[in-house]
């Protein structure tokens, strides 16, 4: 393995050579000769296939104490290099790289992988990342398209889908809670591998959730990052999805994917568990009557984010104007000719302010308390099509991203911290002379990692607020929040007033925690929360894994997110059906 030979034809005999050895020591369940195969900080990414959940080790150490009693059992054979799935062994000149894709077996499954092989100090190649994941349940493995024609075209698709939504109704195997992205996105998956779903969604129509944002509100990463599972965006689509095409998107698409959904219904407390059937007696209340459902597995696709939270200042009674939170906000026009403030910095906090300035509000002015971290949407964009090219098939990006551990994503973008300044230099050093506090994010990972630790909060991706800011047709208070309304305005902590026709509070959610102890109750909701961020191993916490009680999930994140790991939640569900797994 320590060829110099990097033509198409000579890395795919240095991955190959690197490939036997692996299925060699997995095959005898040796993992002191895995190790040599790996950089000392190398990496490797685990979904399913050692242990049912998702596993990042980093450095020999932690590799060998994860596989030591896993790798035997695993049972991994016929490792063969996959140049079928969109990725072929390719070199990086520039990183010094080679990048491959692998297929392999266990008793019960078929799985993928993909590599990234650099040279040591020895200049042999070794892994600098290697990820695993369970890809199918042999026997039940996920269903293609349909062809059109039922039972030899004596019947109908209407009378199929009846029969289907009837039994999904009837005795769901699963609850999904919420009908946004995550929501359709798991459920289709769901669908296709064959498990009785039931979504139910609070608001009237599928897309609703997006429909009553505020109306400039445009998605900020091209469309082959937010399509949709098994979906594709027509080549003439916005590359920036607008608000209402997203909602129009995803109430076709729970149509084309023949989801089972009810509307206007919600759960109501307290669901309770039985241990011993493994089911969940459920209460729900469709239009208003009361339904009682019994499915195995509930999966909460409601968000991270809890009740719209506005910090309670007194006097807001007696303000003259009107002050609300950005959930609420409907549009800049009526407040035209208006003086206007938003109290808050993050992204829904930059496209109000935007809004508002390039409408005619006689003044805005965002309140700032803290720092911020601020990049061109372009920048990010950029960063994004690397992975996800426009109009190509975005599960092969999708597999990519996987493939790279959180833990190491981060290392990364702490390294690209002073070319992001640089960059962005002309644009931050305005932002600062305007009085803008802005930052690199935690320990200069930039915005890109806030997104798995927050949920990109204290950020924005900038589309021209930043330049109103530095124009001044956005002013900035810094430092400060609001203490307490005027009948005219607010006052500040650090005793400064601001007059004012229109207060919006960008000021974000109460904790989920509250919405899940409202449902389920305190004890439930300790189990199952907090949720999301990142936990020691840079893994998403209860994301798509165990929630910490049986039959309870959450699907979150992103639509890269659901899209991609929705199949790593049905097979866990799928294996907990066949007797693979215990809880």
């Amino acid at each position: 393995m320590d060829s110099s030979d990097t033509t198409a034809q000579g890395i795919t005999a240095i991955v190959k050579r690197w490939l036997a050895v692996f299925a060699d020591a997995a095959a005898s369940g040796n993992v002191k000769a895995i190790l040599p195969l790996f950089l000392k900080v190398g990496w490797l990414r685990d979904i399913l296939v050692f242990t049912w959940t998702h596993r990042s080790l980093r450095g020999h150490d932690a590799i060998f104490d994860y596989l030591d009693n896993t790798l035997g059992p695993a049972n991994i054979s016929n490792v063969r290099l996959d140049e079928d799935h969109g990725i072929k062994p390719n070199h990086d000149p520039k990183l010094q790289m080679i990048e491959a894709a692998l297929t392999f077996e266990t008793p019960t499954a078929y799985g993928r992988g993909h590599i990234r092989l650099m040279r040591d100090r020895d200049g042999k190649w070794k892994a600098f990342t290697f990820f695993l994941t369970l890809d199918d349940l042999k026997g039940h493995e996920e269903k293609g398209p349909e062809s059109g024609h039922y039972d030899g075209h004596t019947r109908t698709w209407n009378e199929v889908h009846e029969e289907e939504k009837a039994r999904s109704e009837r005795d769901p195997h699963v609850i999904i809670i919420g009908a946004g992205q995550n929501g359709l996105n798991v459920g289709a998956r769901f669908r296709q591998m064959n498990i009785p779903t039931l979504l139910i969604e609070k608001e009237d129509v599928v897309g609703d959730v997006w429909r009553k944002r505020y109306p400039s509100l445009t998605l900020h990463t091209h469309n082959t990052h937010h399509t949709m599972l098994y979906n594709r965006f027509p080549t003439n689509a916005p590359k920036f999805t607008p608000r209402d095409k997203v909602a129009a998107m995803l109430e076709h698409y729970a149509y084309n994917q023949d989801l089972v959904i009810w509307n206007r219904t919600t759960i109501l407390p307290t669901p309770s568990f039985n241990s011993i059937t493994k089911r969940w007696t459920v209460n729900i209340l469709r239009d208003g009557v009361k339904v009682t459902l019994n499915p195995y597995h509930i999966v909460l696709a409601i968000g991270t984010l809890g009740k719209p939270w506005i910090p309670p200042l007194p006097g807001r009674d007696d303000f003259r104007g009107t002050s609300l939170h950005a959930t609420n906000f409907k549009g800049a026009p009526p407040f035209a000719g208006k003086k206007t403030i938003v109290v808050g910095a993050s992204q829904t906090a930059s496209d109000i302010c935007q809004d508002l300035a390039s409408r005619g509000a006689a003044s805005v002015t965002m309140v700032q308390r803290s720092s911020t971290v601020v990049v061109t949407c372009e920048y990010t964009v950029q960063q994004l099509e690397s992975i996800w090219p426009m109009h190509s098939d975005p599960l092969v990006g999708d597999f990519r991203s996987a493939s790279m551990p959180l833990g190491l994503l981060k290392q990364i973008e702490i390294g690209r911290k002073e070319s992001r300044i640089a960059h962005h230099k002309e644009m931050l050093d305005g932002l600062l002379k305007a009085g803008l506090n802005v930052n690199q994010g935690r320990e200069g990972a930039g915005q890109a990692l806030l997104v798995f630790e927050r949920l990109g909060g204290i950020s924005w991706l900038d589309l021209g607020t930043a330049d109103l800011i530095i124009k001044g047709a956005i002013k900035i208070k810094q430092g400060t929040e609001p203490d307490y309304f005027t009948d005219n305005g607010l006052v500040f902590k650090d005793g400064s007033s601001l007059d004012a026709d229109l207060v919006v509070f960008a000021t974000g959610y109460e904790p989920i925690k509250n919405s899940i102890r409202d449902i389920f109750g305190e004890v439930l909701s300790a189990k199952v929360t907090p949720v999301w961020g990142l936990d020691e191993e840079g893994e998403s916490r209860r994301a798509y894994t165990p929630s910490g009680h049986p039959g309870l999930w959450w699907a979150i994140g992103d639509f890269m997110t659901s899209r991609y790991y929705s199949k790593s939640l049905a097979l866990q569900i799928k294996a907990r059906e066949l007797g693979l797994v215990k809880d």
